[in-house]
């Protein structure tokens, strides 16, 4: 048996970018769709203002940075 625990590997630079990039493209669907879930819902309830889009936006928004900070805890 091996007792010595053997270190974690460091993720290399373009792992890193790759990862991020990707969050990226994470945070640009995520808003499209929230956009488009929200006009559909506005166009239902018929609202001149558009507040389900803009809630739509801010929720998903505040979803995903909870999201990216728990993600960049892990890295540490």
């Amino acid at each position: 048996m091996d007792t010595n625990p053997k270190p974690k590997k460091k993720p290399s630079s373009s792992n890193k970018y790759m990862k991020f990039s990707g969050i990226a493209f994470q945070l640009a669907f995520l808003l499209f769709f929230a956009i488009w879930a929200g006009g559909k819902v506005d166009a239902l309830m018929k609202n001149d203002p558009a507040y389900m889009t803009a809630l739509f936006v801010v929720l998903a928004f505040a979803g995903f940075m909870y999201n990216l900070f728990r993600d960049l805890e892990k890295l540490k």
